[in-house]
């Protein structure tokens, strides 16, 4: 797993924040702030798979509302669910 400081270049670069920017915006809670959670979330993965996203998830997932944590462990499944249904069933 990469530091905190790995992701926040990373972030830097993609976003022009930081971890500690983006924490009072997730705090808020709400659509725009799991949107941008996701976006996050998404452009780390491309950039580095789990070793970017473990880190950033640790810091900041916490720092959402109850309700915006439910909220977003619930479209979490509905993508591996769909990403599942996606991939072809071996013949029988």
């Amino acid at each position: 797993m990469l530091g905190k400081n790995v992701v926040d270049e990373e972030l830097k670069r993609g976003f022009g924040l930081t971890i500690k920017e983006i924490e009072p915006f997730l705090r808020a809670g709400g659509d725009a702030a799991e949107m941008k959670f996701m976006e996050c979330c998404r452009y780390l993965w491309q950039a580095n798979g789990v070793e970017m996203i473990e880190p950033f998830i640790e810091a900041v997932f916490n720092q959402l509302p109850e309700k915006s944590r439910c909220v977003l462990f619930q479209r979490m499944l509905t993508i591996v669910y769909l990403a599942q249904d996606g991939e072809p069933t071996p013949p029988e």
